[in-house]
């Protein structure tokens, strides 16, 4: 049987609104940096506000945490790629890119340290939608001669104004194949689409994967938008959020005046692989994956989120580390600004942590859909990499007995572990334990 220790992180990778690559992302969390704004901002494409958005009732609907200045051609190779790559494929592909490199995958495929069978691929995604401007001039001429529209018109007007290859760009499991392709692996590829503990499932997929003797190395994350325009129009579950004064201090996880969830947009990726792999060939450990476990208990009926769910995965992750409650140093909450879903999880961190600070990423990056929890483990690993925990962003007033669990400025980092958290509306919770790279065996 596998130890706790024999899985290692060697790379990581984040494209966020605060930041993009290891330093710009750790320095921008640590000072403080808000992601979360007007999407007047955006250069994507997608949809904006009107010039008097604020005064609207739907004023929630326009703030998010867009990635600006993301320029997919300075990280896609071929650069031809790019016409089958939406922007959430470009900004996995970035990630990825960026992992590899700092675990120095492509050399040691090169040395012949890794073979490229023995490299696997595993995405946490969900279902990309794309701009609303590449079907517009479908739509334009589905109109017959009176104006009305006509959906008998749609399907030869969509033949000769889309492209051929258009549904590449937005397949959930694109992300996963075009990072394989890119550094040759040709070992297990695959992608999970479960909502907001996708990248989470991956990162658990990926340990079997090493564990079960089927890769040496894994390349996994997610990437994910809960900006685009189909979003804005349908939320599923996630309440709008009332508009904050300032603006940049929407995000209110964890607050009394929690009202909702504001949306942002990421793709995050992690190197791991087997720690005697990583010792034969040099890389440099950042992290130990010391414990995970995926939980399901149904959610109570009216409610969001199932503590039993989250104290569970909580609990089963523990006891894979061999770790006690007292032994973790920080908890990376998926606390969103979703009033019950986030009761949920203090209930459970309560009951299963009881002195553990927190801090909520989600207040600065706005919540990411599937590639949120990729986001966290990085969060985590870059924690115990610097020693130090990060602000919490809360941006209101706790609730009662909760008023020590954050911090408003960079802490040192006390103990050598952290528990990273996600979880669903529906009742499922993954709860993943890292620890410091000295742990490694």
């Amino acid at each position: 049987m596998s130890q706790s220790s024999d899985v290692v992180v060697t790379g990581i990778g984040p494209v966020t609104a605060i930041g993009s690559g290891c330093e710009e992302f750790w320095q921008a969390l640590i000072a403080g940096q808000l992601g979360v704004g007007s999407l007047q901002r955006r250069d994507d494409g997608g949809p904006k506000p009107f010039a008097d958005w604020a005064q609207r009732p739907d004023a929630g609907h326009w703030v998010g945490a867009p990635i600006v200045g993301f320029d997919g051609a300075q990280h896609v190779r071929p650069r031809k790629a790019m016409k089958v790559m939406g922007r959430e494929l470009q900004t996995a592909f970035a990630a990825a890119a960026m992992a590899n490199q700092q675990a120095g995958v492509a050399d040691a495929i090169t040395d012949g340290y890794l073979v490229v069978d023995r490299i696997a691929t595993v995405f946490g995604s969900q279902m990309f939608y794309g701009p609303v401007s590449e079907l517009q001039e479908a739509i334009r001429q589905s109109r017959d001669r009176s104006g009305q529209y006509r959906l008998s018109l749609f399907g030869a007007a969509a033949m000769r104004e889309i492209m051929p290859l258009w549904m590449l760009k937005y397949l959930p499991n694109m992300p996963a194949c075009h990072v394989g392709i890119s550094i040759g692996a040709t070992g297990a590829n695959n992608t999970i689409v479960s909502g907001d503990v996708s990248s989470t499932s991956a990162l658990i997929e990926a340990v079997g994967l090493l564990r079960r003797g089927i890769a040496d190395l894994v390349v996994c994350g997610g990437s994910g938008n809960l900006i685009d325009s189909t979003y804005l129009v349908y939320r599923g579950d996630a309440p709008v959020p009332e508009i904050n004064d300032p603006l940049e201090l929407s995000s209110r996880p964890h607050t009394r005046e929690a009202t909702g969830v504001v949306g942002g947009e990421a793709a995050a990726s992690l190197v791991i692989e087997r720690a005697d792999i990583a010792a034969n060939r040099g890389a440099t450990p950042l992290a130990v994956v010391a414990g995970s476990a995926s939980r399901f208990s149904a959610a109570a009926r009216g409610r969001g989120g199932s503590a039993a769910s989250i104290g569970a995965a909580i609990e089963a992750a523990l006891s894979q580390s061999g770790l006690n409650a007292d032994r973790i140093g920080l908890v990376v909450s998926h606390g969103m600004g979703h009033p019950s879903r986030d009761a949920a999880e203090r209930q459970a961190v309560a009951d299963s942590l009881p002195s553990t600070p927190l801090v909520m990423p989600i207040g600065t990056t706005g919540h990411c859909g599937a590639a949120i929890g990729a986001v966290y483990l990085v969060v985590a690993v870059l924690a115990l990499v610097h020693r130090t925990l990060p602000p919490s962003f809360l941006h209101g007033t706790p609730h009662a007995g909760w008023e020590d669990r954050f911090t408003d400025s960079p802490k040192p980092l006390d103990r050598d572990a952290v528990l990273v958290l996600t979880h669903t509306s529906q009742g499922i919770a993954n709860a993943v334990v890292l620890r410091t790279a000295d742990h490694a065996t």
